[in-house]
């Protein structure tokens, strides 16, 4: 529970990151050696996103992201592993989190987040930012006019880490895998649901036939977006082919004698333990060879450590010890960067200091669990919370106008922005959730039933004022989920930020009446984030389930979001006819009220390592823990080259 008045809570913290971050510009930035290692896209394009064409034409591979000037590479180190003499030039050390030795997609331990996103390549990468399309291990695709059938066409001269030949056996193991359902194995994709027959043409050439229209197919499963793609990681026939069903929820795929993992990335792991993971760069890769890329990477080694607290990141950022790190909040990153000339964000040295996430954040309610399912009062009650709500304030409080409010459960990306939201400006013209109004907050929770008691909070009569208490994870919400529930409490809402040892448990068990959420959906088109409030993902109250948070659904949204489901995005004049409806319906109801954009604001080392990903040149998101984290490394230029 916070107790803590907001003012008291900007005011310590303020002087508690100051004070810190003092400290450690006081001592010497003394870079440190690296930790030995211990063992011996319409049609995607270039330019445009990967939306499915509406006849089978096949897409070009696009240029790779233009470099900034830097430091000529010289050879890549000889072999792997690369052993305890990597220099700290030549290594980026990345804090975030650590999971020892898991190295297999399929096993339920396994992270990407934590390093592993290096090893595994997709079909393309989409990069939001620049609404710009790399295909990667597939060079074009041809989907059927009736969006039943995709033909992926693979490189030639992929190879695996271990020498072979990378072929179309490897990814019809991994899809076959997937339709039948493995039991344990983490994800399943569309495959159960919509896959009929895989065919494997020849050795490059691999036919994918639905049993229903998905024009979406390709976007869904087998293009890394941020956290989303991770459905079809495409793994080596040759090894888990001999690994039975049973196991494979139990492989780890870790086993440095064997150089295991085998992948098609430059990167291998090297060494594990519960204090570093570590991923060296391997003698050669197949996008060097073919030309796809022009060099092996300057990042010649990698090293994940955990991530404790913003106070110590910042120090280990301004110490030399680390190069990147978890996203920090806008009070820290303001101090960091007034003390400290060897750090840059994507915007630079200058606010908001990063970039539209994809996770744009909601105040959630658990909608089926009173007061909310009243099937009458329900939404009013829900909208009597959205206008108590000051959106700006949260902002100019809670990150110190360091931020953007907003008032749509979709990222601002510029391709949603420009064709989909743009086209529900009337809808939020009359619905608007950033429409701060204490007035009509009162006058719904009246027509509700409720009245204010003697303490200043809504209840019914000779009842005690309703719960509204507020579930945010600390730190992740510290500066935001307090202004919110004060709000609430000033315009009479029973309402405490609270955040207990097991509140990701509170927020997923519908236990809290509200809670502070992301959406983790759509960046190119409308469809993923509808699919965020499907009936048959609601769990019963007291279950934990990542599977719908807003426990809402309705009937008709959900038809709606199934004929869009088979609707070409390049029939833009229907699919957005068919989000308009959707978005009709979403804001009458309101099952979550839109909050802000979330943000990373990402602190870059530039004493090691520049051409980090930034506004200007927007070639991939930056965040190391998104599916998308090669493409950041790769891409990487050393500032002092050796």
């Amino acid at each position: 529970m916070s107790s803590i008045s907001r003012r008291e809570f900007l005011r310590v913290s303020t002087a508690v990151v100051a004070g810190g971050v003092l400290t450690a510009c006081g001592a010497a930035a003394t870079p440190t050696a690296a930790p030995a290692n211990t063992a011996a896209p319409a049609q995607a394009t270039a330019t445009t996103a990967p939306a499915a064409p509406a006849a089978a034409t096949a897409t070009p591979a696009p240029a790779q992201p233009t470099a900034t000037s830097a430091p000529k590479p010289t050879a890549t180190p000889r072999p792997f592993p690369l052993g305890s003499n990597v220099p700290r030039e030549r290594t980026l050390v990345y804090s975030y989190g650590i999971v020892n030795g898991i190295a297999s997609p399929l096993n339920p331990g396994y992270n990407h987040q934590d390093g592993y996103a290096l090893l595994y390549e997709p079909g393309a990468y989409y990069a939001a930012h620049a609404d710009k399309t790399y295909m990667w291990l597939v060079e074009s695709y041809d989907v059927a006019p009736d969006g039943k059938q995709f033909t992926l066409h693979f490189r030639k001269g992929i190879k695996w880490s271990d020498g072979t030949a990378f072929t179309t056996q490897d990814p019809l193991w991994a899809m076959s895998m997937l339709k039948r359902k493995v039991a344990g194995v983490r994800l399943y994709g569309d495959y159960p649901a919509e896959v009929d027959t895989l065919t494997a043409s020849d050795d490059n050439t691999l036919v994918i036939a639905l049993n229903q229209p998905d024009y979406r197919f390709f976007m869904k499963n087998l293009t890394f977006r941020f956290d989303n793609g991770t459905d079809t990681d495409i793994l080596p026939a040759h090894i888990f082919s001999s690994v039975a069903d049973a196991d494979l929820p139990k492989f780890t795929f870790w086993d440095v004698t064997k150089q295991w993992p085998v992948t098609t990335s430059p990167y291998g792991m090297s060494a594990s333990s519960d204090q570093a993971v570590t991923f060296d760069v391997r003698p050669s890769w197949w996008a060097v060879d073919t030309g796809l890329v022009q060099a092996m990477p300057d990042v010649w080694r990698v090293i994940t450590t955990a991530y404790q607290n913003d106070t110590l990141g910042v120090q280990q950022i301004i110490n030399n010890d680390v190069d990147v790190t978890l996203d920090i909040r806008p009070m820290i990153m303001t101090s960091l960067l007034t003390q400290c000339d060897h750090v840059t964000t994507w915007t630079g040295r200058k606010p908001p200091y990063g970039y539209l996430d994809w996770w744009p954040i909601s105040v959630y309610f658990a909608n089926n669990r009173a007061p909310f399912n009243d099937p009458v009062n329900g939404k009013k009650i829900r909208w009597a919370v959205a206008h108590a709500i000051n959106h700006q304030q949260v902002v100019d409080v809670g990150w110190v106008g360091a931020g953007v409010p907003t008032s749509y459960i979709y990222p601002q990306f510029k391709h949603l922005q420009e064709v989909y939201l743009n086209s529900i400006a009337d809808i939020i013209k009359a619905s608007d959730p950033q429409d701060f109004s204490l007035d009509k907050a009162d006058a719904l929770m009246k027509d509700a039933g409720y009245a204010k008691n003697k303490d200043g909070f809504y209840a019914k009569p000779g009842q005690p004022a309703e719960n509204f208490d507020l579930y945010g994870p600390v730190p992740l919400f510290a500066d935001l989920a307090p202004v919110v529930a004060q709000q609430l409490s000033n315009a009479g809402f029973s309402c405490q930020h609270k955040s207990p040892q097991d509140v990701w448990n509170a927020i997923t068990d519908g236990r809290g009446s509200l809670c502070l959420f992301g959406h983790g959906g759509s960046v190119y088109d409308p469809f993923d984030t509808l699919m965020l409030y499907r009936k048959a993902n609601i769990a019963k109250l007291g279950t934990p389930s990542w599977g719908n948070i807003s426990r809402w659904s309705n009937d008709n949204f959900e038809k709606i979001t199934d004929t869009m489901n088979n609707t070409n995005p390049t029939d833009e004049a229907t699919t957005k006819d068919l989000f308009h409806q959707a978005m009709t319906i979403f804001y009458d109801e309101l099952p979550d009220c839109p909050l802000v954009q979330w943000m990373h604001r990402i602190p870059m080392n530039t004493t090691y390592w520049t051409n980090w990903p930034s506004a200007d040149n927007p070639y991939m998101n930056a965040a190391p823990w998104h599916l998308t984290a090669l493409q950041v490394i790769m891409n990487l230029k050393a500032a002092k080259a050796s």
